[in-house]
């Protein structure tokens, strides 16, 4: 389930404090959750639009993996 809070961050910023950084499975989470979301939409532009989305959130969790 994909949950959004006051930032507008899906799940990295409902489940993480002020003080902690998003790690990479942070990220990988919330780009499955988008793909899960893509899924289920039942209109073409909004699904590439979560599909592209996800696929930025992969690419921050391959470079937090060099990065760390």
């Amino acid at each position: 389930m994909c949950v959004i809070d006051g930032s507008g961050l899906p799940g990295v910023a409902s489940e993480m404090s002020d003080d902690r950084r998003p790690t990479a499975d942070d990220y990988r989470r919330v780009a499955s959750e988008l793909e899960e979301l893509a899924e289920r939409s039942q209109l073409p532009d909004v699904r590439r639009e979560l599909r592209e989305l996800a696929e930025r959130f992969r690419r921050m969790a391959e470079w937090r993996d060099q990065n760390q």
